[in-house]
């Protein structure tokens, strides 16, 4: 050990009345723990050997698990303590003496790792400090008999979340104080809460057992960071930018639901947000890079963002609260262009291939030849002009008669068998044509483009609105609207997009946009909801049937998200939960669609 560690050893063996716990402490400890349903307890101590084993006869009587770590001069390193407080697939009680020598280290070891959280339940046992006429500790200075170990809470890394209680005991009383801070990192003051009297067993337990955000429910006007997608972020930021009945453009329906979901929260616990304002949700997770929502809860810089879509990268780096208050859908919208992959084909003059039509006209030709050579041999009057009409009549099912008198005598089997396998075919191709059309028009599909690939082969321009995932997935190359879809999407961006002459568009806002695929030429790739809102009230119904849209990311939901192990995860999961089953987040839903009606 240190020789700061040392010191502090010789000190606390100095300075203790009491070395270690009391056996009337045994009783309250298993029974206190046991109400707050732990299973498993982590035991840092360090007086008789003796009390350890009452303790853990007692605790497995209760089915209590019980694991030992003597925090005093003999602890060569703190590996142990971590094993201690490290047991998989179950909640920690954790029993500490602050009597014990090495029991600030071991404090501020468990601060930094991130043991303050809701999956460990601390008991600090004092049995000399006394504080029975404060209800609430704030501030040190005010408290001297219970400075020296304010001293050392105020240093650990405690969030909204922690699960630490404070026994003080004196002679038979025994009060028990809550400990918590509304989070060190963002500057929070610790704050300590008495529960009552453990005399007072039974009234104390049930208001320990009451979940800990009722009696946390005043935030005290703390502050959350609080980031925001918005296409062009403004110079000077108003939230009605984000909630208000207009929004800013580029500020995406989802965006302005959740947020005021969120607001309703704050204002419900006396929370402040800090807002960050960004241009996109997700980029490359590196430092010294351009702020994008999903890198600064990486990272750690922010608190909280309103949606998020959750990708495999981004689940592998942030967190997200639950359930899911909304969703996303995108579609390109467009006029159906009349040429090029789902064009208007005209299939009454195309139902057969160009091979097939010059096989007829070889065969008319054909036809036409061997009957002015048979009507030749007969020496009839205007040959040629007999063997042209007459095919071409029969062609159409119709007769040719020149008003010539026709001699019977002059009617040769050739010409009359040419006649006969001439009209056999016009009929035959006749039949065939009608077929094809009648065919086409019962089974054929709608002339739409039904795939990404089609697309990409139309004459279509490509236009997006600018908003934040549009901006993603135009300069994030791993990003996709659907990863299904990546091999295409690749070729939209290199040939599509990144190829475009300088001056055409590119990025615009959804009014214009609806309004250039009006005007035909363009697909314009936007959110489903208000595109569909806006077609609905400027489309006439024959512009309506010549509207079509192609799915370009599936319905999704999109979460809050929060930074790893956020100490918030809990609380906001647990509003979200309670104003579902108020039927809240719905009846906000159809509030914002009303507006938008």
């Amino acid at each position: 050990l240190s020789a700061k560690m040392v010191g502090k050893s010789i000190l606390f063996f100095l300075l203790s009345s009491v070395a270690g716990l009391e056996d009337r402490d045994i009783d309250f400890s298993v029974d206190f723990l046991k109400a707050r349903d732990v299973k498993y307890i982590c035991m840092l101590t360090c007086g008789d050997r003796t009390w350890n084993k009452k303790f853990a006869k007692n605790a497995s009587k209760s089915s209590i698990a019980v694991s030992y770590v003597r925090i005093d001069d003999s602890l060569s390193d703190l590996d142990s303590v971590r094993v201690c407080l490290s047991p998989e697939f179950t909640d920690v009680g954790v029993l500490i003496d602050t009597k014990c020598p090495l029991y600030e280290e071991v404090l501020m070891y468990a601060s930094e790792n991130l043991l303050f959280d809701a999956n460990h339940k601390w008991l600090i046992i004092d049995i000399d400090t006394w504080i029975s006429n404060i209800s609430t500790v704030f501030n040190v200075e005010t408290n001297e008999n219970f400075s020296w170990l304010m001293n050392t809470l105020e240093k650990l890394n405690m969030s909204i979340d922690a699960n630490v209680m404070l026994s003080l005991q004196k002679g038979s009383e025994n009060n028990i104080y809550e400990v918590y801070n509304f989070g060190k990192l963002r500057g929070g003051n610790v704050v300590v809460k008495k529960l009552g009297n453990w005399r007072n067993r039974a009234d104390l337990i049930q208001h320990l057992n009451a979940y800990k955000y009722y009696r946390r429910w005043d935030f005290e006007n703390f502050t959350i960071n609080y980031v925001a997608v918005m296409s062009t972020p403004p110079k000077v930021f108003d939230v009605n930018m984000l909630v208000g009945d207009t929004p800013a453009p580029g500020v995406a329906v989802m965006t302005t639901t959740v947020t005021r979901v969120l607001l309703e929260i704050a204002e419900l616990h006396n929370i402040r947000y800090n807002y960050t304002i960004v241009d996109r949700w997700i980029g490359k997770f590196e430092r010294n890079t351009t702020p994008v929502v999903a890198t600064l809860l990486y990272f750690k810089e922010q608190d909280i963002t309103p949606v998020l879509r959750v990708t495999s990268e981004v689940f592998q780096r942030v967190d997200m609260v639950s359930p899911p208050i909304t969703s996303i859908e995108t579609r390109y919208y467009y006029r159906i262009p009349t040429t090029g992959p789902g064009k208007f084909e005209n299939q009454f003059l195309r139902p057969l291939t160009k091979g097939a039509w010059g096989c007829v006209i070889a065969v008319i030709s054909l036809c036409a030849l061997v009957l002015f050579l048979t009507v030749r041999a007969e020496t009839r009057p205007a040959a040629l002009q007999y063997a042209v009409f007459s095919v071409a009549a029969t062609f159409c099912q119709q007769f040719f008669e020149d008003g010539g008198y026709d001699d019977p005598r002059r009617e040769s089997s050739a010409r009359q068998l040419t006649i006969l396998v001439t009209g056999a075919s016009c009929v035959l191709i006749y039949n065939y044509y009608t077929s094809s059309v009648v065919s086409w028009l019962l089974n054929g599909p709608p002339p739409s483009i039904n795939s990404l690939q089609e697309l990409l082969e139309s004459p279509l321009s490509l236009i997006y609105q600018d908003i934040g995932y549009t901006r993603s997935w135009l300069q994030n190359p791993k990003y996709y609207y659907n990863k299904k879809n990546s091999e295409v999407e690749d070729q939209l961006r290199k040939l599509k997009v990144f190829k475009k002459k300088k001056g055409e568009p590119l990025l615009v806002p959804l009014e214009e946009g609806i309004e250039m695929v009006k005007a035909g030429g363009y697909a314009y790739h936007t959110e489903v909801y208000n595109a569909n809102m806006l077609i609905s009230r400027s489309f006439n119904q024959e512009e309506l049937c010549e509207l079509g849209s192609l799915q370009s990311m599936e319905e999704t939901p999109v979460y809050i998200a929060i930074p790893k192990d956020s100490p918030y995860k809990e609380f906001f999961n647990w509003k979200l939960v309670a104003k579902n089953e108020l039927k809240f987040i719905g009846k906000m839903k159809h509030r914002i669609l009303q507006g938008h009606e």
